[in-house]
């Protein structure tokens, strides 16, 4: 199931406490908002959401679904490595007066579902758009910490020229997307004998940025992968430079999110 070079969640952590306030600001504007009620949508649609549940959100990062999530049910359990994603979400639950939500800092691959008493412990497992579950073991870990329903999202396919283009020039080598794409999970449960329901999210944006504001933008997508340090920034700032227009850079990307959501409860015996 996993893609590419595993992405090491440890060594990543700190980039994602560096992007935590961009983050947050991007999940939270009016591309996120719609992004996360579409979740929302789909799991009503599927009659997972019920008051009174217990349910886990492995790597909440700021919890703009996190929120939604609590809303609806009895507790959740906001799972994130990034303790500046969890400060992010601690503030806005106390501003909206929300106090059903526990937050854990760890990676799901450490969790010990037996030590933490969680295994079968929630009505609804749920990891979107996650590292943290991105191979079968990590997928199995998510199930066994359900009692019946489990939420899967990530990437379905993406067109990002500009950051094609600058991975191109910063490493010297031809951009390889290293995303776990939909089809990968989908096919591994179906092959355990599950019947995922599936969804899609398509994203467009067009944007026209100030080059301050685009330099940061794109610098915000390599954080993750590689250390961006003024050399970088520099490379950046020039790519940028050489493509404004009217003193605005054109950025435009295309995103697919792929979602799933299954009973761990009802399985299918192949052959």
């Amino acid at each position: 199931m996993r893609r590419g070079k595993k992405n090491d969640e440890s060594k990543g952590t700190s980039a994602w406490d560096k992007r935590a306030g961009h983050f947050n600001r991007k999940v939270s504007g009016e591309d996120g908002s719609a992004r996360t009620n579409t979740i929302i949508k789909f799991l009503r649609d599927e009659g997972v959401l019920h008051p009174g549940m217990k349910i886990i959100d492995v790597g909440s990062g700021p919890g703009s679904v996190t929120l939604l999530l609590a809303e609806k049910a009895g507790e959740v359990y906001a799972l994130d490595p990034a303790v500046k994603m969890l400060t992010i979400l601690e503030e806005k639950a106390k501003t909206k007066g929300i106090n059903n939500v526990h937050t854990v800092q760890a990676r799901w691959q450490d969790i010990d579902l037996k030590e933490k008493g969680w295994e079968d412990a929630f009505d609804l497992s749920f990891a979107s758009m996650t590292p943290g579950v991105d191979d079968p073991e990590s997928l199995q870990k998510l199930m066994d910490s359900s009692r019946k329903y489990c939420y899967l999202s990530t990437f379905a396919g993406r067109i990002d020229k500009a950051r094609e283009e600058l991975w191109q020039m910063l490493t010297g080598h031809p951009f390889q997307k290293k995303d776990l794409d939909i089809i990968y999970p989908f096919n591994l449960l179906y092959s355990w004998g599950y019947r995922p329901s599936l969804r899609f999210y398509r994203h467009y944006g067009l944007d026209f940025l100030p080059l301050e504001e685009s330099v940061e933008e794109l610098m915000q997508s390599f954080h993750i992968v590689m250390e961006v340090d003024s050399t970088v920034k520099n490379k950046i700032s020039n790519y940028v430079t050489g493509k404004l227009q009217n003193n605005l850079f054109p950025y435009e990307r295309e995103i697919y999110h792929g979602m799933l959501i299954w009973d761990k409860t009802v399985v299918f015996k192949l052959g």
